[in-house]
């Protein structure tokens, strides 16, 4: 008789996992300890792009962290524009979210076109769709890394779009 290591039940040698807890047991737990790895390791490097957070005043930082979150949330990175015009952290964070948020409305754009084009024909139409919805959860994921960084006080490009500037 084996115990499952989360829980503590007994479990039988040939089990798969704990009929208590469900955990995986043996090769299966090694398996996805390996899965669970990758995907930390993707989200850590998702994020590991060119960090400025040494160029801005911490305190600057500090008091305009709400505007600098503010910039990731489409429409509201005029806020943050508008608002806090004399923080560079902010203003960093606005130029950000401006380049994401023109991201999104050209995707917008684009996919309002393919779904009353292709849209229109039955299986390719409903295929395209479901497609261009899960490619708009990339917008999601930039965004969220953005705001993760506003939260911490850094100032950490985007990945892939956060090299290019609009606002100085």
């Amino acid at each position: 008789m084996a115990f499952c290591p989360v829980c503590g039940e007994k479990v039988a040698d040939s089990a798969v996992s704990c009929p208590k807890c469900g955990s995986p047991l043996g090769e299966h737990a090694t398996a996805q300890n390996n899965t669970q790895q990758k995907v930390n390791d993707f989200v850590n490097n998702l994020n590991n792009t060119a960090d400025y957070s040494s160029e801005f005043d911490p305190r600057d930082a500090q008091d305009n962290k709400v505007y600098a979150v503010l910039a990731y949330i489409h429409i509201l990175v005029f806020v943050t524009i508008f608002a806090a015009p004399q923080s560079k952290f902010a203003r960093y964070h606005a130029n950000q979210g401006l380049i994401l948020f023109i991201f999104e409305v050209i995707y917008s754009v684009i996919m309002v076109v393919v779904s009353n084009t292709v849209g229109r024909i039955p299986v390719a139409g409903a295929i395209t769709v479901s497609i261009c919805g899960l490619v708009s959860l990339i917008w999601l994921i930039l965004a969220i890394c953005g705001i993760v960084n506003a939260v911490n006080g850094r100032a950490k490009d985007l990945p892939v779009i956060g090299n290019l500037h609009i606002l100085k």
